[in-house]
């Protein structure tokens, strides 16, 4: 069976991070199921260096003069797993629909490079609906060949669609439209898209991987109780609420927050004028080891997010066995329990506060083990694959 990928974002030299669950999916799948040939399409959608911004002219027309140091090329990462990379710059959907029709002729590239490799592909995988669905809705125009759509989208469809123009919002809607079936994250993501018209929905949640994330075998006794955030520093994670909520703790503990993003120097901002930027360390963008660490040293996971279409990172905290805290806001809700942590209303400074004092109280009756067993039972990568594969072959079987 061949899997074509195409994700709307992919790790890059220049960011390492975003979009590694696709690459862990197929990754995963691959192992499981070693008859799979998957080929991952991408064209440099998280590479700063095919990325053109209006911001920065000067800069971006640097770009294009050393486009020709960028090269196709396919790298083979696992037995049956490999990257096809046609280079196309990206910019705003405002200015010449984003390049969009060159972008889409380099996944075509991509498409028939795999092809010609290994054989037909049965089944296109789109990762998000735009802009991988709408490619994948012109591949499989071009081959006749079905497509499916994971979406990660948080809020969906996100406000990016109100603000951009409105052939965008409109491609998006097309996506879905003529795809066969659509995979959303969890319940509350998928009560969302179906009031938005979409059709032909099955959960299946993103994979951990918990042979890498895991309980520690020495862990670190900490001096004083600590918290650890992940996440893009942007306004969706709440993390102007965390830090008013630590400002007011009674109890002595550090938090340690990892990630970054537009608003990082407004948030260390906030921080000194709360008077705890002492007791604040900022991380930065982490590598995925560094993450691991992290959340196997750290007493507890806290994030108050505002919105999210799953919460991966508070499944692998648990998969490190560590309690977390979490919002009512789209996805944790649905596998966060009293037994692995605690869940509190969105927006609520208070409540936070009370839960934190609560975690640094009890954070000794939740047992390590039972955390990263409720994970594994969860979000396994045999449990997640299995559902995948279940989803391909009914598809490609009925022939849709």
């Amino acid at each position: 069976m061949n899997i074509f990928f195409i994700p709307s974002w992919y790790p890059s030299a220049s960011h390492s991070l975003p979009g590694i669950f696709f690459r862990d999916q197929a990754m995963a799948l691959a192992k499981h199921y070693p008859e799979l040939k998957i080929g991952i399409s991408t064209w440099g959608q998280n590479e700063e260096r095919m990325l053109l911004w209006a911001r920065h002219p000067f800069h971006s027309l640097g770009k294009v003069f050393t486009k020709s140091r960028n090269r196709s090329s396919v790298v083979s990462i696992a037995p049956n797993v490999e990257e096809f990379h046609k280079p196309t710059f990206t910019w705003t959907d405002k200015l010449f629909e984003g390049n969009l029709d060159q972008i889409i002729l380099a996944n075509d590239a991509n498409f028939r490079k795999f092809e010609k490799a290994h054989g037909k592909v049965e089944l296109i995988h789109a990762h998000v609906g735009y802009p991988a669905g709408y490619i994948a809705k012109k591949l499989s125009e071009i081959h006749d060949i079905p497509y499916i759509i994971t979406e990660q989208m948080s809020p969906f469809p996100h406000e990016q669609f109100s603000n951009s123009t409105a052939k965008t919002a409109k491609r998006l809607k097309t996506a879905y439209e003529f795809s066969v079936a659509n995979i959303a994250l969890s319940e509350s993501l998928a009560r969302d898209m179906s009031g938005w018209g979409v059709k032909n929905l099955t959960v299946i949640p993103n994979l951990v991987d918990d042979v890498f994330f895991s309980v520690p075998i020495i862990p670190m006794r900490n001096e004083k109780f600590s918290f650890f955030s992940l996440g893009r520093l942007v306004t969706q994670k709440g993390i102007d609420v965390l830090l008013h909520a630590f400002a007011e703790l009674k109890s002595g503990s550090v938090l340690r927050i990892g990630g970054d993003g537009e608003k990082r120097a407004e948030y260390q901002r906030l921080a000194e004028q709360l008077g705890i930027d002492s007791h604040v360390s900022w991380l930065g963008e982490l590598t995925r080891e560094q993450a691991a660490f992290e959340f196997q040293q750290c007493d507890a996971f806290v994030l108050p997010s505002r919105h999210e279409s799953m919460g991966l990172v508070f499944a692998e905290a648990m998969a490190c066995g560590k309690p977390v805290i979490a919002t009512r806001c789209g996805g944790p809700e649905e596998f966060i329990d009293d037994n692995t942590g605690i869940v509190i209303e969105k927006e609520d400074i208070d409540k936070l506060v009370q839960a934190m004092e609560l975690m640094i109280t009890k954070v000794g009756s939740f047992s390590g083990s039972g955390i990263r067993e409720s994970c594994r039972k969860k979000f396994s990568s045999a449990t997640i694959c299995e559902k995948l594969m279940d989803q391909y072959k009914r598809v490609i079987s009925a022939g849709m």
